[in-house]
């Protein structure tokens, strides 16, 4: 039951804290009731009832909550806002809609306390334009309105960000002077409506006049993306319900004129959106739309000029408005054409547009390893491309595999990772449902259906590949190098390597920690926010001498071994870690000692006939890369048993990716956890041109598959050729534009 209590005391303002202080990591989570709240929750919460007019002292209350405590803010409407630490949140299961990150305030003027508290937030390269200055005191309800806008990803040009960021929004208020800074949470609540467009946007965010009436005539009619989104089908390829479109708008252009032609395409397509246009008119626009693009895949442009895409992704015509506005908001405030070459706009919705497209030389299919499986993974796909997953499921079938042994339908939630607390403490979770192995093979399960997808539907064809861990595996399974790949999911099922070596009773460990059967080994691995210069002296202390560095991946690591120990040295470290629990000992002295065993397990027989073309594959277990013309299988086994069996240094893969000529860097698997550790190293242990991103997210779009909607976008901005037919299969296209 939770407590309510008085009114809230009044303090003084104090002066602005220091800038140096670190991000205050709160939740806001919007809940309709508390009864939903987990009970350990609801019992530690304080409620707090506030009047439609009141101003909530915000000092105060970041402070109570610094101090421990978790609120409840209850205001008339009933509708509660939940303010508890980011790991209360986190433990609780709960979705914040955004995080607090700094909260700066006293005597000093606005500038000033915002740029104490983007220094607060960590975020001090972002600059005070992305503010929402508020007229009136930072009450409750207009701050539920923007939250609300955030889960809805729709905060229109007010949104800042770094590359593979969360976006932040400032909010500034001059009674009291305050600044908070807000980033977006994990909460997602679809896509924007009219009123999120009209209430959560300042004025500027919607600038272009339009006639609603016609645009919500016109919008009954919206196209299905490839199936890509409700995966409802119609025999005339209409989709009622408003599946994401994704509109191609492409430019010639020189470096010269490629701003002002690219605000022009903003406002035609903004003008012809805002007719009220018949479905076939929409389609016939639509359809001409992509058949320039494929032309242009294919074309050259005229002298003096170069092709350049523009992409537009939004549920109707009002959404791809209000996109189409995003990204000319952020043109506008271009100055010089300096600026131009590093440009890359992308919105949270995914409309997308690149000012220097990297092209398909420079595409790199990247392949993770294990534990990216989720419930409920991929499965939109069946219906979005029903061919290539009937092709997928005959293909296991043949080798007697079962689908839900590739795709699980179901996961706990007991293999979710949890953080350290403060204190370098962890509450006990359950063990993982699923083994070292099982893993292994959902992973690869996961990565051939995409690669199939993309390579046979969207006719993709990366250049590179490269394999995080046991990714190295499956980009060899999923390119079609190794005669039937699912031949290999019994014997990784099987296997003593996987089940009892370096997993399960980890026997590889006990004969390198010298120990016979009674002795208990208790493994686990942790993720570290930390640079590894940090850790490498201590690990010469004998009493870490069984916690191995296993992953160096720039800003991050991974420590593994035995628990107690791991968990005494990132204590001594000050650091909080993420265990992972999860028994492999992978990337470990143990993993050497099976070696030859993993040699052996991965001398597979090779395709007679590859899918061409093949990328080039660069492996963390090879200083040169392998060329598709000289694959050998035995060369091929000693590369990944080498990976497996060494520490892994994510930086020094990337690093030879990007030499040879990689920077588009694609995952093809459940989940961007690689991606977003590629794009977190790049611009600080690598190039700053490198471009990362995913094709599914766990918490974003994977009931629709607009996490893959979004990774085409950006491939067409950066010009690399595709199929278009796959989007739009019932669209009935007389041109018939794919050869």
């Amino acid at each position: 039951m939770s407590k309510a209590i008085g009114p809230m005391p009044h303090i003084e303002v104090k002066p602005a804290e220091s800038a140096a202080e670190k991000p205050l990591r709160l939740a806001l989570c919007l809940v309709e009731e508390e009864q939903s709240l987990a009970p350990k929750l609801r019992a530690a919460l304080r409620t707090i009832a506030f009047d439609s007019n009141q101003v909530p002292d915000w000092p105060w209350l970041v402070a109570e909550v610094k101090a421990g405590a978790s609120l409840s803010l209850v205001l008339p409407s009933k509708q509660r806002l939940l303010l508890l630490s980011a790991v209360d949140a986190a433990q609780a299961r709960l979705h914040p809609q955004a995080l607090l990150q700094a909260l700066s305030h006293g005597a000093h003027k606005p500038q000033q306390l915002l740029k104490q508290a983007w220094q607060q937030a960590k975020r001090p390269e972002v600059e005070e334009r992305d503010t929402l200055f508020l007229e009136q005191p930072l009450q409750l309800e207009p701050l539920c309105l923007q939250l609300e806008a955030f889960a809805k990803r729709r905060l229109a040009q007010k949104m800042a960000g770094l590359p593979f960021q969360g976006k932040s929004l400032a909010l500034a208020s001059n009674s009291p002077a305050m600044a908070l800074i807000l980033s977006q949470g994990t909460a997602l609540s679809g896509y924007c409506d009219e009123t999120a467009l009209s209430d959560s946007c300042d004025e500027t965010a919607l600038s272009g006049s339009y006639d609603k009436t016609a645009l919500s005539d016109s919008c009954v009619s919206s196209f299905c993306v490839s199936g890509l989104a409700s995966g409802k089908e119609s025999s005339s390829g209409l989709c009622p319900q408003g599946a994401p479109w994704l509109l191609p708008l492409t430019l010639i252009a020189s470096p010269k004129t490629l701003l002002s032609e690219a605000q022009t395409a903003l406002q035609q397509a903004q003008s012809r959106l805002s007719q009220s246009m018949s479905t076939h008119a929409l389609a016939r626009w639509l359809t001409d739309e992509l058949k320039t693009l494929e032309q242009s895949f294919s074309g050259t442009a005229p002298e003096g000029g170069e092709y350049y895409s523009l992409v537009l992704i939004g549920r109707d015509a009002t959404e791809l408005i209000a996109e189409s506005e995003l990204l000319l908001g952020q043109l506008q405030k271009i100055t010089s054409l300096t600026e131009l070459p590093e440009l890359e706009l992308i919105t949270p919705n995914g409309s997308v547009f690149c000012a220097q497209p990297l092209g398909p030389a420079r595409l790199c299919f990247v392949y993770p390893g294990v534990g990216t499986a989720y419930h409920g993974m991929l499965g939109a796909l069946k219906q979005a491309f029903p061919k290539s997953y009937a092709d997928f499921e005959a293909a296991a079938t043949a080798e007697n595999v079962a689908l839900s042994t590739l795709l699980p339908a179901a996961l706990s939630d007991a293999s979710n990772e949890t953080a350290l607390s403060d204190k370098g403490e962890a509450a006990p979770s359950p063990a993982p449902t699923m083994t070292l192995a099982e893993q292994a093979v959902a992973g690869v399960g996961a990565s051939v259906l995409l690669t199939q997808i993309l390579r046979r539907e969207f006719k993709l064809r990366p250049a590179f590949a490269i394999g995080y861990s046991m990714g190295e595996a499956a980009m060899f399974a999923a390119n079609g190098v190794w005669d039937k790949p699912f031949a290999l999911v019994k014997p990784t099922l099987e296997s003593r390597i996987f089940s009892e070596q370096i997993s399960g009773a980890l026997t590889a460990v006990r004969q390198e920690w010298q120990l016979d059967a009674r002795d208990a080994i208790c493994w686990n691995s942790f993720l570290l926010r930390i640079d590894t210069g940090s850790i490498t002296p201590l690990l010469q202390n004998p009493a870490y001498s069984r916690v191995y560095l296993a992953i160096r991946q720039g800003p991050s690591c991974v420590l593994a071994g035995d628990e107690a120990q791991c968990r005494a040295l990132i204590k001594a470290l000050g650091k909080r870690g993420v265990a992972a629990n999860r028994v492999t000992a992978m990337h470990t002295p143990a993993a050497l000692r099976v070696k030859p065993e993993l040699t052996t397990f991965y001398d597979r027989p090779l395709s007679g006939e590859l899918e061409q073309p093949q990328p080039v594959y660069i492996s963390a277990g090879s200083e040169q890369p392998l060329k598709p013309a000289r694959l050998e299988r035995k060369q091929i086994a000693e590369t990944i048993a080498t990976c497996f069996s060494q520490p892994l240094n994510v930086e020094s893969l990337l690093q030879r990716a990007r030499k040879h000529g990689a920077q588009l860097f694609l995952e093809v698997g459940a989940d961007s956890q690689t991606s977003s550790i590629i794009q977190a190293m790049a611009g600080k242990q690598l190039s700053s041109d490198i471009k990362a991103f995913g094709c599914d997210r766990k918490h974003s779009g994977a009931a629709d598959n607009k996490a893959l909607l979004k990774a085409l976008a950006r491939l067409i901005s950066h010009r690399v050729p595709l199929a278009t037919a796959a989007l739009y299969p019932q669209l009935a296209r007389p041109d018939n534009l794919v050869t």
